[in-house]
């Protein structure tokens, strides 16, 4: 649904219950979406509008940049899940949903409408791009821009994939709008940070539950740095790996990625499963490259950051999207 469909619908659908005057036009910065005025009986309240799809982690760093740089900030979105709408007011940042809900804390004034369900997602057909498999080889091509030059071969390789499996991933890509053709044989992205944030949503809802091996328990008497990693592809993910990027996280939750059955994973780091434990081990769907030693790649950190989408992660997923994904 385009900007102007989503604004439309939001205004039958709010304006009655705010028991004001609403109208918009597009808005000059080309960041933004719209200027959205507001008429109460007290007055007109302007705003700075960003219209969204759907509220997910991936685009909450963004919308709290807007919301810090511009002082009338709006959210305006066709649907917005509970858990979002409620970081979204701890956060303070305004929004309308489609489907009526509200969230506006301006000029003295506060409105809050928090009781109509999310609009149902329609059935789409399967991008493959997108399926546990397809989210492999999208990892690869985010994670090494010269991956998308290579050839198919080679990328079923590092990516783990059979290789008929890559014409249908970036022929995915390309009808969800983020790869073009470059040339003959390679390709560009169309806008890197959007397909960050759709990969982060596949890898949270399609890829990341399939690679999940267990928990286990932390010993009490040892430091989480201090777990002996077995093997090359045995790395530390979600909050600890960020420490290990930024020391700025204390972690509080634990993901380890590993190469190893559970026989082995066992021996080898002596930490002992636990359907309460603190460490949540996933399978490694990955080739290391370059990353800091002991770490998930910096995207993979990133990712699971996003997906915890408490303040503290976020804001520790700024530092990192800062420092190592902005050039990737």
């Amino acid at each position: 649904m385009n900007t102007e469909k989503i604004i439309e619908l939001t205004f039958q659908n709010v304006i009655p219950l705010l028991q004001s005057e609403g109208k918009w036009e597009p808005h000059a910065q080309r960041e933004l979406d719209a200027i959205i005025t507001l008429r109460f009986p007290e007055g007109e309240i302007h705003f700075d509008a960003e219209v969204k799809q759907e509220v997910r982690e991936n685009i909450l760093r963004t919308i709290q940049d807007l919301n810090r740089r511009y002082q009338n900030f709006l959210l305006v979105a066709y649907r917005i899940y509970p858990k979002y709408r409620q970081l979204l007011q701890e956060m303070g940042i305004n929004y309308l949903e489609a489907n009526g809900n509200a969230f506006i804390r301006k000029n003295g004034k506060l409105i809050l409408i928090d009781k109509f369900p999310p609009i149902k997602e329609e059935r789409e057909e399967t991008n493959r791009a997108f399926t546990k498999t397809g989210l492999r080889v999208f990892f690869q091509l985010l994670v090494d821009d010269k991956n998308l030059n290579t050839n198919q071969r080679e990328l079923a390789e590092q990516a783990g994939v059979a290789l008929g499996n890559i014409p249908l991933v970036l022929k995915g890509l390309k009808a969800a709008g983020l790869l073009v053709n470059k040339n003959k044989f390679g390709y560009q992205w169309t806008n890197k940070e959007e397909a960050i944030g759709q990969w982060i949503n596949g890898y949270r809802t399609n890829l990341k539950p399939t690679l999940f091996q267990g928990k286990y328990r932390l010993p009490k008497d040892r430091d989480w740095r201090e777990i002996h990693l077995p093997t090359e592809k045995t790395r530390w993910g979600g909050e600890p790996g960020a420490d290990l990027l930024t020391s700025y996280l204390r972690p509080e939750k634990f993901i380890l990625f590993t190469d190893l059955r559970k026989n082995e994973f066992i021996k080898g780091t002596r930490l002992m499963p636990d359907p309460n434990g603190e460490i949540e081990i996933y399978e490694t769907f990955w080739e290391t490259g370059n990353e800091k030693e002991g770490c998930a790649p910096p995207l993979l950190v990133y990712a699971d950051l996003i997906i915890n989408g408490d303040k503290r992660s976020i804001e520790t997923a700024q530092i990192i999207y800062d420092r190592y994904l902005q050039e990737l």
